[in-house]
């Protein structure tokens, strides 16, 4: 994958400056936020979102997902860059989100606006990377997913895509004071599968885990929780180990591609091997490795056969009469280097 090019501010991080961790410092020191940033807490907020394609990114953000969610921090100029580049959404608008542990963490719900996707670093910079968790191979994503089924309005949304990203479990039922604790308003006691239900249905099918395994014996049975939450064919997992993480990138784009209807599984493939593509700068994108393409085929394997929703297409237009792709991005600095995703 290339970069951000003209469309994003900043590009993917060179791979010379990751640490062993694999995240690099730039990522370190930009996620490194001390406190938490109340505007993200979801007590007594409702989201709404006008845009085609909404999309949510919630991730977890616990101890046991490692240096992962500051690897997605480095890969996320290149996942915007060409998903604008490749066409793969229209008038996209995102809504990032960090999860954790309800019952140990001080911010295990954080929620940002939806927002355009070349300004989404000054959400990634405020989110409290607390990388705590309830140790218990569960954490939160059931109160994430009740947040956005039932708190979240996207009236327009023709394509709507809701990604975890996440190696552990879920608790089975959701209590009512636990929802008024972190939501604020009336809530009553369900469960689990009635709101994953309700979230695929919101987001007509487009509810997806990009998991990653979890030591220890347990994998097994948290990927069939999943999967009876969400689907099989819906659980795309990563690689194990290090090549696994620095994968993320590939796997989280070709999601977007594919489950879009911009590419098919083959065709995304095949956007892999003629990078690097031209982004607008003058810095050099090596093409990826067979071995990570392999690892990326094998990951998104379960949506080979997907058919995405089908919705009359529309475009967006701004008081200017220009749609959103068409306005001019800010310019942004040049730089040299050698990039892969």
């Amino acid at each position: 994958m290339g970069g951000g090019g003209d469309y994003y501010g900043r590009d993917v991080t060179d791979k010379r400056y990751r640490s062993a961790s694999g995240a690099s410092n730039m990522a370190e020191r930009e996620l490194s936020r001390a406190s938490i940033d109340t505007s993200f807490l979801p007590k007594n907020r409702r989201l709404e979102c006008n845009a085609l394609n909404p999309l949510v990114y919630a991730f977890d953000e616990t101890g046991s997902m490692d240096k992962l969610p500051k690897i997605i921090y480095d890969k996320w100029p290149g996942i915007v860059g060409q998903i604008v580049a490749r066409k793969y959404l229209s008038d996209p608008q995102m809504s990032l989100a960090a999860i954790g542990d309800i019952t140990s963490d001080t911010a295990p719900i954080q929620i940002a606006p939806f927002s355009a996707l070349r300004n989404l670093d000054r959400y990634f910079r405020n989110i409290y990377f607390e990388g705590n968790g309830g140790g218990q191979s569960q954490e939160s994503y059931e109160m994430m997913a009740y947040y956005y089924a039932y708190l979240c309005d996207i009236p327009k949304a023709e394509n709507p895509i809701f990604l975890f990203t996440g190696d552990e479990g879920f608790r089975e039922k959701l209590f009512a004071y636990d929802l008024f604790e972190h939501f604020g308003g009336e809530h009553k006691e369900t469960t689990a599968k009635k709101v994953f239900d309700d979230l695929l249905k919101k987001f007509k099918g487009n509810a997806f885990l990009i998991h990653r395994y979890y030591p220890g014996g347990k994998d097994p049975s948290i990927v069939r929780q999943w999967e009876g939450a969400l689907g099989k064919e819906r659980i795309i997992r990563m690689p194990e180990g290090e090549s696994g993480d620095l994968a993320i990138g590939d796997i989280t784009l070709g999601v977007y591609a594919i489950v879009s209807g911009g590419r098919t599984l083959e065709q995304y493939l095949e956007d892999m091997r003629t990078r690097p593509l031209d982004l607008g700068t003058d810095i050099e994108y090596e093409p990826q490795t067979p071995a990570r393409i392999r690892d990326v085929a094998k990951a998104l394997k379960p949506l080979e056969n997907f058919r995405p929703v089908k919705a009359p297409r529309r475009t967006a237009k701004s008081a200017n009469g220009k749609t959103s792709s068409e306005k001019k991005p800010p310019a942004k600095k040049k730089g040299k280097g050698n990039f892969r995703f």
